[in-house]
């Protein structure tokens, strides 16, 4: 993980630390050490009201296309004309420089600014993958939840994405984060084909016609994905989307 990047730590505890909507949030990464995980109150800063645009789009970019089942072959297209990636390479995660953990199965991969970094779960019986976005207005939380809250936290099962989230462990990040995936590259895993370019990923699964694209600018939602209501959400998340 890189210094620059603010570091989110964690109370480990017999009981969760409940967090209201304007309480923490930070940078998008997760320090993480054996038996022992710390809150940093040092990268904390208060989030009041939807930020511009509002999370689940980017600047330009509308979160719910006039015609998305026109555009999203194109979006299909573009993601698989990128340099495939052999698989090898992202089976492994790590923390800090700290030695690798073997991932088997599942992948793990980071850009090369370190902004986006993405994970799957398969060993979990996970369908999809997580990733942290390092965004520069973070969803807000949705009210009160148990943990601290990632307003960059990126949840994506090709039928269903979610854009932040409470958390009060590491989650799939345990082990850290994978290898440096290079720009233009496009990796396939199962049903889903992700390409890295420098404005961000995009990651598509064309067997449920949904996307999601993500950069610094926001999150997304491609294909037909559309926003579920708050009252039809999970309450530790900021936004849904679904088709």
């Amino acid at each position: 993980m890189r210094e620059a990047v603010a570091r989110q730590r964690f109370a480990h505890s017999t009981g969760s630390v409940r967090t209201s909507a304007t309480a923490t949030v930070c940078g998008m990464r997760w320090a993480v050490l054996i038996g022992v995980v710390l809150v940093s109150s040092a990268c904390s800063q208060t989030v009041g009201g939807d930020p511009q645009p509002v999370p689940g789009s980017s600047p330009g970019t509308s979160a719910h296309p006039s015609s998305p089942e026109t555009a999203f072959p194109d979006r299909i297209a573009w993601v698989r004309q990128g340099n495939p990636v052999d698989l090898g390479a992202f089976h492994s995660a790590r923390l800090d420089g700290g030695p690798a953990t073997d991932l088997r199965d599942d992948i793990a991969f980071t850009s090369p600014t370190g902004k986006i970094s993405c994970i799957t779960g398969t060993a979990l019986k996970m369908d999809g993958f997580d990733c942290m976005v390092e965004l520069k207005d973070p969803a807000p939380a949705p009210g009160e939840g148990f943990g601290n809250w990632f307003g960059g936290y990126v949840t994506y099962s090709g039928s269903r994405m979610t854009v932040g989230q409470f958390r009060g462990d590491p989650g799939l990040f345990i082990h850290g984060e994978g290898p440096t995936l290079p720009y233009d590259s496009t990796v396939t895993f199962g049903d889903y084909l992700c390409r890295l370019a420098t404005t961000g990923l995009t990651c598509v699964d064309p067997t449920k016609g949904t996307g999601v694209q993500m950069s610094s600018e926001g999150v997304v939602p491609l294909g037909c994905l559309r926003e579920v209501p708050a009252a039809e959400r999970e309450p530790a998340v900021g936004r849904a989307y679904a088709c």
